[in-house]
């Protein structure tokens, strides 16, 4: 797991340096006239505060850029900033706000797939336990998966539109994760209707759980005889 994340923190890494080293390319608009100076300085404090890992001075520049010069020559690599900047200090939902607005403007960037593996990565956080929930020892499999869920639908995206990505490999190892995590929260719940005796609940979650993972395993012989013996209790024909 620890090989997983380093792996992670080095992709992305890469992509910021690959950003870093791209500033100094030239951009041309009709409202350079006027703003692009003081604009250049501005992004270029951001870049240096970045380039010596001074992370929160580098997000209070990049905040600062975003909203005081609105739609400027820099604003998609502003935003792939932000995105990165607001992952490294976990306010994950912004950056899914971030994430949204950048889909919106740049549907066509270059950093698109990098952007939609951190929408991915982001969405898998959101389903992890924080330091309070670590203290009490919560159990994430009695959860509800749906940041989870969101991810293993966005990474079959992402397999679809972007086949070639240095992503792909990452995020095959994520998904194995994800859907167990998906099943384990399934069978969870299947256990709990079960012990309720809410047989009809029961039923109806067996039938899609099986729907679901259709291979025979020890959960699925599970599900089978909790699947008959609800079915007994109501006196229908097992399954």
């Amino acid at each position: 797991m620890k090989n997983y994340i380093n792996k992670k923190i080095f992709s992305i890494s890469i992509l910021m340096i690959i950003l870093v080293i791209t500033i100094n390319c030239k951009y041309y608009t009709y409202e350079q006239n006027y703003s692009d100076i003081p604009l250049k300085c501005e992004y270029l404090n951001a870049i240096k505060f970045f380039s010596e890992k001074k992370y929160n001075q580098a997000l209070l520049k990049f905040n600062n850029l975003y909203i005081n010069y609105p739609h400027n020559i820099y604003t998609e690599k502003i935003l792939v900033f932000l995105i990165y900047l607001n992952y490294l200090e976990h306010n994950f939902l912004i950056v899914l706000e971030l994430i949204d607005e950048f889909i919106k403007l740049y549907d066509h960037s270059a950093f698109m797939s990098y952007i939609f593996y951190i929408k991915i990565i982001t969405e898998i956080s959101l389903d992890t336990n924080n330091l309070v929930q670590n203290l009490f020892k919560i159990n994430r499999n009695d959860c509800n998966p749906f940041y989870t869920q969101l991810a293993i639908n966005d990474t079959k995206i992402f397999f679809k539109k972007y086949p070639n990505s240095i992503y792909i490999h990452l995020l095959k190892k994520k998904l194995v994760y994800m859907m167990k995590r998906v099943k384990n929260f399934d069978l969870n719940i299947i256990k709990f209707l079960y012990r309720k005796k809410k047989y009809i609940s029961t039923i109806n979650r067996c039938l899609i759980f099986l729907k679901n993972n259709p291979d025979n395993n020890f959960d699925t012989d599970l599900i089978k005889k909790i699947l008959n013996n609800s079915l007994n209790k109501l006196k229908i024909n097992n399954f």
